[in-house]
């Protein structure tokens, strides 16, 4: 009972001193995160994506499924002879005899399956999920990228309001001018990345907000070995890639299947007559077989540009695991290089009592930690 009394006394501090202040919002690290993902326009965009590749899943599913169509038409005519007319947006012909009607129905009701396409329905169905797992990896790329800013920021936040309080207690002590414009400096870069802040989340730059967090070394005990090993298990950017060859290799195959014939069965029954359902009626039972010959050698053009659009996506792969690599070494490098300054200075033991250099050191020092973690590709804080 003791611990939720005194629970909700401190609730109540902090919200009777967010709205003394005319605070709208407190922020720490992880609520802006989570703002972030919620609100952030590229994240909002990434979403839209992926609903659409969902949506050719299920449009890739349907081949599966046979065609079932009614065509209904009423005609009045007056004819010499027998004729056919179609409509702009009908695939059907319609027969029109001979005589003269002031009303004709003539209604039909089709169905249509592939039996045999080749294998391009099964293809068609396949590059359907390897696109969605594509677009689920861009979506995780995004999602890194923000969070990634968003502690940035934050931790540039942390920064100039750690500076504003360093010159602030020394001007108390000195009285010094220089410190005052030093402060004044400060506030402003803090109010500037109040205002980034509050962009890379996606919220209204007229929001009111408190930073709530501690300007702390961000110390982790890794090296670049596991760094790697992590990169290759979940950098979004390997799965995209990888996801992108495959698409490729079934985009070729696909190429590769035109060459095969395609068939299809189809019945339809139709009624003709004075009625919707008429005195006259036919029906056919069909299968139809269509086998490519001879078009002038496009497939075949177009089999070697799928080809070359294989070879290409193997070859940049080849290049971002490269380019990942020494991301990571040289990112391992500036994280260890400051963390080594930040233990040579014991700063860990000085329990939040930092000078100018020493707050400038943490700065780096966490800037390159979540530089760290987007080039691996995970927050280290999980591992």
């Amino acid at each position: 009972m003791k611990k939720i009394t005194l629970m909700f006394v401190l609730f109540f501090l902090v919200v009777t001193t967010l709205f003394a202040k005319n605070y709208e919002r407190i922020l720490t690290e992880r609520s802006s995160i989570q703002a972030a993902l919620s609100i952030n326009p590229d994240i909002l965009e990434c979403v839209q994506n992926l609903e659409y590749a969902k949506q050719r899943v299920r449009e890739a599913f349907s081949l599966y499924f046979p065609v079932v169509g009614v065509n209904l038409n009423l005609s009045r005519f007056n004819n010499t002879k027998p004729i056919l007319i179609s409509g702009e947006n009908s695939q059907k012909l319609i027969y029109l005899p001979e005589g003269k009607k002031d009303l004709y129905y003539s209604t039909q009701l089709s169905i249509w399956q592939s039996v045999y396409t080749g294998g391009i329905i099964r293809a068609t169905n396949k590059l359907s999920h390897v696109n969605l797992n594509k677009v689920k990896a861009e979506e995780n790329i995004i999602n890194s990228r923000v969070i990634n800013n968003i502690k940035l920021i934050f931790n540039e936040c942390l920064y100039h309001r750690a500076l504003i309080d360093f010159y602030s207690a020394q001007s108390k002590i000195s009285n010094n001018t220089i410190l005052k414009n030093k402060q004044n400096l400060e506030v402003l870069r803090y109010n500037q990345e109040i205002l980034n802040l509050l962009n890379a989340i996606g919220l209204d730059l007229n929001t009111i907000v408190l930073i709530a967090g501690d300007f702390i070394p961000k110390m982790k005990e890794i090296d670049l070995g596991k760094c790697l090993l992590l990169a290759y298990e979940f950098k979004s950017e390997f799965k995209a890639t990888q996801e992108q060859q495959n698409l490729d290799s079934l985009m070729l195959n696909l190429l590769s299947m035109q060459k095969y014939p395609n068939i299809l069965l189809g019945a339809a029954q139709e009624w003709v007559g004075d009625k919707i359902v008429g005195d006259d009626t036919n029906w056919y039972c069909t299968v139809n077989v269509n086998m490519p010959i001879f078009d002038g050698g496009s497939i075949f053009a177009r089999i070697k540009q799928g080809k070359i659009k294989y070879r290409e996506s193997i070859i940049k792969r080849a290049k971002l695991e490269n380019d990942i690599k020494l991301e990571i070494m040289q990112t391992f490098l500036e994280y260890s290089f400051f963390k080594d300054q930040v233990i040579n200075a014991k700063l860990l033991e000085k329990n939040g009592k930092y000078n100018e250099s020493d707050i400038e050191l943490i700065r780096n020092l966490n800037k390159s930690y979540y530089n760290l973690e987007l080039a691996i590709g995970v927050e280290l804080d999980s591992y």
